[in-house]
């Protein structure tokens, strides 16, 4: 008989830990929710390389701007020191925890100069980037800790344009697609079990891969061609990489 209760007693202790165990799991793990996720961030940029650059001046008839003295066309560098993004985020967890997950992005930044001009009128010029990204992120610890870091990296096929403006738009680049990428960290905090803040660090490149001279492409009017790679007669003294570093805020989402 006491046999039989000293089992008995021994079953329901392993019950009742298989009973917390899982009560525990079902609170505070993600492992049943569902793999796919959602994330927002909006952060400052600060260009560099040829990006980057702080003489923009304009002519004594308000209708030519000119960075280090050359227009927007071929300039040595395109006369922006700030800028900002958004991004978006969709996430596949590949792995149980979270330890690797796939990301689909879209993402927009925006690189700017802005100066004191004449006529109580500001000049500057506008640098612009949308974008669609493949990657992946890494979680070393998974993504069930109160706070854990991950590292990403995505291949970016970008839409890029850009702008003078003084009173209004004076030169456009004609929009054309480039191939780069983006890499970083981020830091997550978990503030509820479907819901994480985060801040990070990237570096984007813009145009690694792509770039033209545009050697033969004509001026229509006040829309100009995007070049990027140097050449003999298209006036440019280097290429001009777009490339920035990134500091962000954001919003990832768990669904159940």
């Amino acid at each position: 008989m006491l046999k039989i209760k000293s089992v008995l007693l021994i079953l329901c202790v392993i019950l009742t830990s298989s009973i917390f165990a899982q009560s525990k799991i079902s609170k505070n793990s993600r492992e049943t929710f569902s793999r796919i996720e959602l994330s927002f961030s909006i952060g400052y940029s600060r260009p560099l390389l040829e990006a980057y650059g702080n003489n923009v001046t304009i002519n004594s008839a308000e209708d030519v701007l000119t960075i280090d003295g050359k227009k927007l066309i071929d300039s040595d560098n395109l006369g922006t020191n700030r800028g900002y993004g958004v991004q978006t985020y969709l996430k596949y967890s590949l792995l149980k925890k979270g330890y690797v997950k796939a990301l689909f992005n879209l993402g927009y930044n925006a690189l700017t100069g802005n100066y004191p001009g004449p006529s109580d009128y500001d000049i500057g010029v506008r640098i612009q980037t949308f974008s669609l990204g493949l990657g992946a992120e890494v979680n070393p610890l998974g993504h069930n800790s109160v706070v854990y870091p991950a590292v990403f990296g995505l291949m970016r096929m970008n839409f890029m344009g850009g702008e003078t403006y003084h009173k209004a738009g004076l030169d456009f680049f004609e929009v054309k697609p480039r191939y780069g990428y983006t890499a970083g960290f981020k830091v997550y905090f978990r503030v509820k079990n479907t819901i994480d803040l985060f801040t990070g660090y990237s570096y984007s490149y813009d145009n690694t891969w792509g770039k033209q001279t545009e050697d033969n492409i004509t001026t229509s009017g006040r829309t100009i061609p995007f070049r990027d790679e140097k050449s003999a007669v298209n006036g440019l003294t280097s290429n001009r990489r777009v490339a920035y570093w990134g500091l962000y805020l954001g919003m990832n989402f768990f669904f159940k």
